[in-house]
């Protein structure tokens, strides 16, 4: 190595300082363009390498006196340089763009230019280097700073990097195959691609058979939309998860219930029973509210709507009551007459009836919707130890309902509001909140009751079973995809855990395998695969067992259930309605009821006055009052 001067190596030292202050200005070390940033690591600079010497003190004169001049500086010897480490830092390259002058235009308009594939490199003076691509898009007749250079994609539209047209307004003579020869569409707007039209004699010729394209694209559309739900047909949904407040362990061994520190993903799809998707939101309908908790031990549903009761306690009888409640075959039109025929033969009905001709029946939003689980299911803990349950879902946002006139003015205004209202409410940053609550009972309490508790078209005593609360569900997510989890959500009430067993309700029992036969007649036999259905692992032999160690013993029959008491609980509802609500019940009922031929008229007035005298007297005086009107 040769030698340097001692003035040489401190010239050196500032350099390489300089360059490194330069370097860690910003804190990070590049490796070079389009490499993410590395946090700087502190390297100390080399030192040049001096041999120690013993630091001297001044002279000074004699006695403190003033001190002796130094001597004039001696040149150091020449000291051989360590061998140098290599930089870690990239050499700088000098830049290739002139200094920057203020641009005199004005504000710039967007340029209509396609979209380069390299973006302009923010230089503004003419001498960029063209092996860099840059590109930038702007013409002087629009009142831009720089003028136009051709983009890969030409302004016409055609693909071809060779063309030579420069505005969409222009014939394309670039004789490219995809643009068939033809003129370039006026703005812009619209394309004349090879794939646009079907294999064809000449220009003019007739389409061929051949055409295995256009076959396919026209049967993958008409195939585009399956089966619509028999009920439910109409439903919107929402993601979201549970959590419970409490281990629930002394009712129930289900895994998702016992920690209260455990989410639980939760998909919801709120529906109309009896609709098709053009029905109102708010018209007089079931409105149904199935829950999917996508839990460790696979998937569980509550399956239910905004009634606790159903028309009927036998699923044998619900193809009847579905074909009452919906249009009439011969004209799809509404069929009211139907209606009240059916309930004329099914005294169970009378319930259900005053609930759904109550404001409950027409709602506005499922923000404020309550649901029910309806059926009896069963609890059982780790000992073995068996309750009878019933689900409650309460809105935290509160209850409410709206009356007849409300839900035909918004049913004219807006028959999606509710739809509306849940999607905009979670894409605004919201989210909708429901409690979970059950009641329980001891099995044993059945021979007790004056109603079999296991019969759906009843409800437990709320002061005699009080609302237990289990957990909080928060929606706060809206479907990325509605066909592929909105449509494709596949629910039933067979979807159980271990914990959660079925009863011996027998509408119950019906539904509990006819929900998986509807689903795969309506999305195939994969249903189960569909990601929104997807439960890990999920076979027969992994099927929770329900109802094992019951001891049944019996006649096989076909028989009604020994407690009916058809009529005292819906006495019981009218009684405890607020009058408005009463009001509105008897004014809905007789308006629907008044119109029926007398043999029914005279059949369900019966009912009603077995239920309660006043309810079925304020009906017929409504009844009256609206004929002479």
């Amino acid at each position: 190595m040769e030698k340097k001067t001692f003035q040489e190596m401190i010239e050196r030292y500032n350099r390489e300082l300089a360059m490194l202050q330069r370097q860690s200005s910003t804190g990070e070390i590049y490796d070079g363009p389009g490499v993410s940033a590395m946090p700087r690591q502190e390297v100390p600079p080399p030192a040049p390498e001096v041999p120690p010497t013993t630091p001297e003190t001044p002279p000074t004169g004699p006695e403190g006196g003033e001190p002796v001049p130094p001597l004039p500086p001696q040149e150091p010897p020449c000291i051989p340089c360590p061998p140098c480490e290599p930089c870690p830092c990239p050499p700088c390259e000098p830049c290739p763009c002139p200094p920057c002058e203020p641009c005199p235009c004005p504000p710039c308009e967007p340029c209509p230019c396609p979209p380069c594939e390299k973006p302009d490199c923010g230089c503004c003076g003419p001498n960029v280097p063209p092996e860099w691509g840059c590109k930038p898009p702007q013409i002087p007749e629009w009142g831009c700073c720089e003028p136009c250079v051709p983009c890969d994609k030409p302004a016409c539209g055609c693909g071809n990097p060779d063309c030579k047209c420069e505005t969409p307004c222009q014939n394309c003579t670039c004789g490219r195959e995809e643009n068939n020869g033809g003129s370039c569409v006026e703005n812009n707007c619209a394309e004349d691609r090879r794939e646009f039209h079907s294999q064809t004699v000449g220009a003019d010729g007739p389409v061929l058979v051949q055409d295995g394209r256009l076959h396919e694209t026209l049967d993958i559309f008409v195939n585009s939309v399956e089966r619509e739900r028999v009920v439910h047909t109409k439903g919107y949904g929402a993601l979201g998860c549970f959590r419970p407040y409490q281990c629930m362990a002394p009712y129930t061994k289900a895994a998702f219930l016992q920690d209260p520190s455990v989410e639980t993903p939760v998909f919801v799809r709120f529906s109309l029973a009896v609709s098709n998707r053009g029905t109102p939101d708010s018209a007089r309908n079931v409105h149904g509210f199935a829950t999917k908790f996508y839990t460790k031990e696979g998937n569980f549903d509550i399956v239910g709507n905004q009634i606790p009761v159903f028309f009927i306690r036998d699923a044998i009888r619900f193809p009847e009551v579905i074909a009452a409640l919906k249009p009439s075959p011969k004209n799809n039109l509404a069929n009211p007459e139907a209606i009240w025929d059916f309930i004329a033969r099914t005294p169970e009905a009378l319930h259900m009836v005053t609930w759904l001709y109550s404001d409950v029946g027409t709602l506005d939003s499922v923000r404020t919707m309550r649901g029910f689980g309806i059926n009896t299911f069963v609890w059982v803990n780790k000992a073995g130890e068996k309750r009878y349950v019933k689900y409650h879902w309460i809105p935290l946002a509160g209850e409410r309902c709206i009356d007849s006139e409300e839900a035909r003015r918004l049913a004219c205004e807006n028959p999606d509001v509710m739809a509306e209202d849940l999607y905009h409410t979670i894409a605004g940053g919201g989210c909708v909140e429901y409690e979970l609550r059950v009641q329980l009972m001891n099995p044993c309490d059945a021979e007790k009751l004056p109603y079999d508790p296991l019969d759906d078209t009843k409800v437990w005593s709320e002061r005699d079973y009080p609302l237990m609360p289990v957990g909080r569900m928060i929606l706060d997510r809206n479907p990325d995809d509605y066909r592929t989890q909105v449509e494709h959500a596949a629910f039933s009430p067979a979807n159980l855990v271990p914990g959660i067993e079925l009863s011996a309700d027998k509408m119950l029992q019906g539904r509990s395998f006819v929900y998986w036969d509807a689903q795969r007649h309506r999305l195939g036999n994969g249903f189960r695969e569909i990601p929104v259905n997807r439960s890990p692992d999920w076979s027969p032999s992994k099927m929770p067992d329900s109802g094992m160690g019951e001891c049944l013993e019996g006649v096989v029959t076909r028989s009604a259930i020994e407690k009916t008491d058809d009529f005292t609980q819906a006495g019981e509802r009218y009684r405890c309605l607020p009058e408005i609500h009463r009001r509105h019940l008897v004014e809905n009922i007789a308006a629907d009821l008044g119109p029926m031929p007398k043999r029914i008229k005279t059949c369900v007035m019966g009912y009603f006055r077995k239920a309660d005298e006043e309810f079925a007297a304020r009906i017929e005086e409504e009844m009256n009052r609206m004929r002479r009107r």
